[in-house]
């Protein structure tokens, strides 16, 4: 069955023509080799978005996202790889494969089916007996009394559950549903004197899937006449009903989260339908405040950022501190609405309204402000050992940045909020980062968001000839292997390389993108969109191979400098050792830059256009570059040591040519 199934991929992704398929989502007009349009994932009003037909990838200059015409459906239909592979085959009318399938599985096909049929007839009572019962009247004046218009009850298809013990059960029974099937879809449930409904004087609401289906229900309690009776009840957990699988509200806040780039996330499904009365309708809820990782990758499909507005009690803020981190494992952008007095989303909108909410989404904190702040409030700070519990618990927050002049920023701010020397804070980190086996970078070249370092451009450029000519890929294993990767991301793209490789695929880039992560694929967009003339294959690897090298080589030089200079500062002996690894490592460097040609040279890439060039000479050497980096201007600028002469800058072969030895 695999090889039918990798045959019917490969079927798919031949006969999808990409311009034709993206066209029917986003309107795009030709330009020399490509296609372009405004992008479909932000807003924009001038064209970034660009559609290569002859690399079958699209890419985003914009918001950087990329990939193959299998990533922009799932991107757009906000669905998995094989759901997005059934519907290009549906569109191309190419026959899907089914494997035979067990008794068992059959079984659980057909249960899924009735259970799901169930809960679509369920959900149509619960809606007339909202709009047809004397009981329906009070439900509708508790929605009227919330805020809740028709338009929004008719939006989240909301009802009302009858009080009586079987209204349900009749009901349905008449429809060809049994009491078993009924219970199993944890819409009944047994007692001694036999199945009742497990819903009674409810307001209902349908939770439905990413497909929407509805696969169960929330019921708010109308009139609590007992204490022992819950305010608010789910359908159980079911093989069909996973709420960590489930956002309520995704179906339909989809399009404007999509639009927006943003998602609003709340605990409760009436917080979620509060805001959308409100006009906020890219709300969701998690529905409880154990937030799952599939959650998160859900919305990364969506999104780029949410924001997380639980309520303002203890368990709410706990259960943020914890959420925050998924998020940002799953790739999100993250903040923290902080709703004021105590109060959770749903009163605080009905009370003050969609402009005070929609201030308070724009003033929302960036997670680890959150997470340290709450850190903070929890410990007594005014002591030493508080103090101490504090940054021991906020160090593990700070390895989750994305890069060091993040963390450097946020150990400043906490050294200044707990009045303890910022070093001492640095150094504690560091050592939970050694433990963490987490790469201290060290930036070469200060340049401005987006523009690329050295050895970035080294790793682009490795991958891009590699890439283009796969026997390359083979012949330099073995070295690739030894130097490795600074991104993660270009690591695991060229993983997946070699994993084709070996797999005997020889065409093996055009069928990576669907086995990425959407980092990775996203880096891939980025460096397919590189343009390089024809050069020796062999001897730009080689290039790239020695600037990866150096680059590996400096940052562990500077790990062990500072550890050096950490243990001597304690008066630690282990100093020396270190300080022995430094000169080492620093012996290896020179050997890289005695094996280089004459002339190094820093390549910037086709993608860049280089508007001027000029060199100071002095006792310290300084090249400046202006230019454009994707219609953004941006300078380079370097400073050389002292040894060091720049040749010349070309600015047409996008070349700065230093002396031998010189260091950038």
């Amino acid at each position: 069955m695999s090889g039918m199934f990798d045959d019917f991929k490969e079927q798919v992704r031949s006969q999808a023509n990409i311009v034709e398929i993206i066209s029917e989502y986003v309107p795009l007009k030709k330009r020399g080799g490509s296609f372009w349009g405004c992008c479909p994932f932000h807003g924009e009003k001038t064209p970034s978005f660009s559609v290569t037909p002859d690399k079958n990838f699209f890419y985003c200059y914009g918001c950087h996202v990329g990939g193959d015409v299998f990533t922009f459906v799932m991107k757009m239909e906000n669905c998995t790889f094989p759901e997005a592979l059934k519907l290009l085959a549906n569109k191309l009318g190419i026959a899907v494969p089914e494997k035979e399938k067990t008794k068992a599985e059959l079984e659980r096909e057909k249960q899924a089916k009735q259970v799901i049929a169930a809960n679509e007839l369920a959900t149509r009572f619960f809606q007339a007996c909202l709009t047809k019962t004397d009981y329906g009247i009070k439900a509708q004046e508790y929605l009227t009394g919330r805020g809740i218009t028709p338009e929004i009850i008719e939006r989240f298809s909301i009802g009302v559950a009858l009080p009586n013990y079987n209204a349900l059960l009749s009901a349905l029974g008449k429809r060809g549903c049994s009491a078993g099937l009924l219970v199993q879809a944890g819409l009944a449930v047994n007692y001694d004197r036999g199945p009742m409904d497990k819903f009674r004087g409810r307001v209902m609401i349908p939770i439905q899937d990413p497909r929407g289906h509805v696969v169960g229900f929330g019921g708010r309690i109308l009139e609590q006449n007992s204490q022992q009776m819950a305010k608010y009840m789910n359908t159980g957990e079911t093989e069909w009903f996973n709420k960590r699988t489930l956002l309520f509200g995704m179906n339909v806040a989809l399009k404007e989260i999509k639009k927006r780039r943003q998602a609003v996330i709340v605990e409760g499904y009436m917080d979620a339908i509060s805001l959308h009365a409100a006009g906020i309708d890219w709300a969701v809820a998690s529905m409880g405040t154990a937030f799952a990782q599939e959650q998160a990758k859900l919305l990364a499909r969506a999104a780029d950022e949410v924001v997380f507005s639980y309520d303002s009690d203890a368990a709410g803020q706990r259960a943020t501190v914890r959420a925050v981190s998924i998020a940002k494992e799953a790739g999100l952008k993250v903040r923290v609405l902080i709703v004021p007095d105590g109060k959770d989303p749903d009163e605080f909108v009905r009370k003050h309204g969609k402009d005070a909410y929609l201030r308070l989404i724009e003033t929302a904190v960036s997670g680890i402000e959150f997470q340290m702040q709450y850190v903070i409030s929890q410990n007594n700070v005014s002591n030493l050992a508080g103090k101490v519990e504090a940054v021991s618990n906020i160090l593990p927050f700070l390895l989750e940045c994305k890069n060091e002049i993040e963390v450097a920023q946020h150990i400043k701010t906490l050294a200044q909020r707990l009045t303890i020397d910022e070093g001492l804070i640095m150094s504690e980190y560091r050592k939970l980062s050694r433990k963490n086996d987490r790469r201290e970078a060290v930036s070469k070249w200060q340049v401005q968001p987006n523009v690329l370092s050295a050895e970035d451009l080294a790793e682009q450029l490795l991958l891009y000839v590699i890439l283009k000519n796969t026997d390359l890929a083979l012949v330099y294993r073995d070295k690739i292997d030894s130097v490795g990767f600074m991104s993660k991301f270009r690591g695991e793209i060229y993983e997946g390389l070699l994993k084709q490789l070996d797999a005997g695929n020889q065409s093996a880039a055009d069928k990576l993108f669907t086995e990425l992560s959407n980092e990775a694929a996203t880096e891939l967009a980025q460096i397919m969109t590189k343009d390089l003339a024809e050069e020796n294959g062999e001897k730009l690897v080689d290039d790239c191979l020695r600037q990866m090298r150096r680059g590996a080589l400096e940052r562990s030089y500077e790990e062990h400098r500072l550890r050096a200079d950490e243990y001597e500062r304690l008066g630690d002996d282990r100093f020396l050792q270190e300080l022995a690894e430094s000169q080492k490592i620093k012996d290896e460097i020179k050997q890289v830059l005695s094996e280089e040609n004459n002339y190094n040279y820093v390549y910037l890439g086709n993608d860049i256009t280089v508007t001027s060039g000029f060199v100071i000479n002095n006792k310290k050497s300084k090249v400046i570059i202006d230019g454009t980096y994707n219609n953004v201007k941006y300078t380079y600028t370097n400073n050389l040591s002292l040894e060091s002469e720049v040749i010349k800058v070309s600015t047409t072969n996008k070349k700065i040519i230093l002396k031998n030895n010189s260091r950038y």
